[in-house]
């Protein structure tokens, strides 16, 4: 009895492992796909719109301030922007820490030199289906998407630049 229970429990474990990781590639963004379009709130309560960058390469940062990998990813996204301000590339960074109070505070003390925005309800991150922090999307001049990367970047890397100055040159 006890091993068919066994038997049984690693059966339903594995089939809703399965059905769980079919459903979330199915969610997923794929390279090439449209980039989902959102509006939200800037800090100082302005409105927002993906879209309206269309025409521009943008690199699009999902975090949150109780995130360590985000905290660490920042002075990589501060180096990226001063180096390709001039190049068309427009940062967003999309927090979805739940208190606009939390938020406000961190940025005094960690101004950052690009868009944030901020998303307590998830009406960005849910199209994305961000499953964890940080998360970025490259999207090219025509809206789609052209990169994923989950986890902290090293955005000062020879490499991930690379891709980066490829995506600028794209018209």
């Amino acid at each position: 009895m006890k091993k068919t229970l066994t038997v049984f429990y690693l059966f339903l474990f594995t089939f809703f492992m399965l059905l769980s990781d079919n459903y979330a590639q199915s969610l997923d963004r794929a390279i090439g796909e449209s980039a989902p379009d959102f509006t939200i709130k800037d800090m100082s309560g302005k409105d927002v719109t993906l879209s309206s960058f269309n025409g521009r390469p943008v690199l699009l940062n999902f975090w949150a301030t109780w995130c360590p990998y985000c905290r660490k990813e920042r002075p990589y996204l501060k180096s990226l922007h001063e180096e390709y301000k001039n190049k068309d590339l427009v940062i967003i960074a999309v927090s979805i820490d739940r208190s606009s109070g939390t938020i406000e505070n961190y940025m005094k003390q960690n101004p950052a030199p690009y868009i944030v925005l901020t998303d307590p309800e998830g009406i960005a991150a849910v199209p994305y289906n961000v499953m964890s922090l940080p998360t970025t999307y490259l999207i090219d001049r025509n809206g789609k998407i052209g990169r994923k990367f989950m986890g902290m970047v090293d955005w000062t890397d020879r490499n991930v630049k690379e891709y980066i100055n490829n995506l600028i040159k794209q018209k």
